[in-house]
């Protein structure tokens, strides 16, 4: 259960830290998600006239854009923030929110990142309903941290855009693979560890997620050299979201620490 603060349990944080996942039912109104949609009918149309379907798997967009303002506002909703602080620091950074309208069909086992020195969480809501057999997220409880994370890529759970040698080996299927089911409604919240290894099975043609991403600031030389190398790759951020015209100051303290660490391209 979620506070009326919308801060989270001792017992949720722990839950969280043990299994790297974490539910939270009912965040958003029929309301608020009725918009949501709106705004993603309105991008996803606009991306459909300028990107070439035949070199995507599935489409995906940011939210950090004028034409998706309600989503993007989210970012400063204590019900997005807020668990991410309690998670992984209150200094914790948000650092991107994006859409995905996925494909009919499964998504594979996979962690989102493998350098477990990177601390990054990533929060989603489906907006139509998910269950086992359609399209909902699965996760192995347990496996952001080693050995587990390690072990399911030493037996070849998952290789990239192939399919999974350890599948072909054990004549099991994706769905065979202990886990636990995340059903579903629009309105709650996904959050899991992006080291976590997760899947999704019998998805169908425009399944909807939008996902908000917080790093925690690196403290460690390990987690700082980490960071310092995967910021290289940089991103591209909408001037409209950098420049923080209601001068939000959490906000402002994001920029800025994106700035610093070269995450912010031109």
């Amino acid at each position: 259960m979620i506070q009326d603060n919308y801060s989270l349990t001792e017992a949720q944080i722990q839950h969280f830290e043990v299994f790297g996942f974490l539910v939270r039912r009912n965040v958003f109104s029929a309301e608020e998600v009725a918009r949501m949609n709106e705004e993603f009918d309105r991008r996803l149309a606009t991306f459909l006239e300028e990107t070439d379907l035949e070199e995507k798997r599935f489409l995906h967009w940011t939210n950090l854009t004028e034409e998706t303002p309600f989503i993007a506002s989210l970012v400063n909703d204590p019900r997005i923030y807020l668990h991410s602080e309690q998670l992984i620091g209150e200094d914790s950074v948000f650092h991107n929110s994006g859409s995905n309208s996925f494909p009919k069909g499964d998504t594979e086992w996979h962690p989102d990142r493998a350098d477990l020195n990177v601390c990054s969480i990533r929060s989603a809501m489906y907006l139509q309903p998910t269950t086992a057999d359609c399209g909902a997220l699965r996760v192995i409880p347990g496996s952001h941290k080693n050995p587990l994370h390690e072990d399911l890529h030493s037996i070849g759970l998952w290789v990239p855009e192939d399919k999974a040698p350890y599948l072909e080996k054990s004549g099991l299927s994706g769905e065979d693979i202990p886990c636990y089911v995340l059903e579903s409604e629009p309105g709650d919240m996904i959050t899991w560890n992006e080291q976590t290894w997760h899947a999704a099975f019998g998805g169908y043609k425009d399944r909807r997620t939008c996902n908000f991403d917080f790093f925690g600031n690196p403290k460690t030389p390990d987690e700082i050299a980490s960071m310092r190398s995967l910021a290289k790759q940089g991103k591209r951020y909408q001037p409209w979201w950098l420049e923080n015209p209601d001068n939000i100051p959490r906000r402002e303290r994001w920029i800025n620490w994106l700035q610093e660490w070269g995450w912010i391209k031109d």
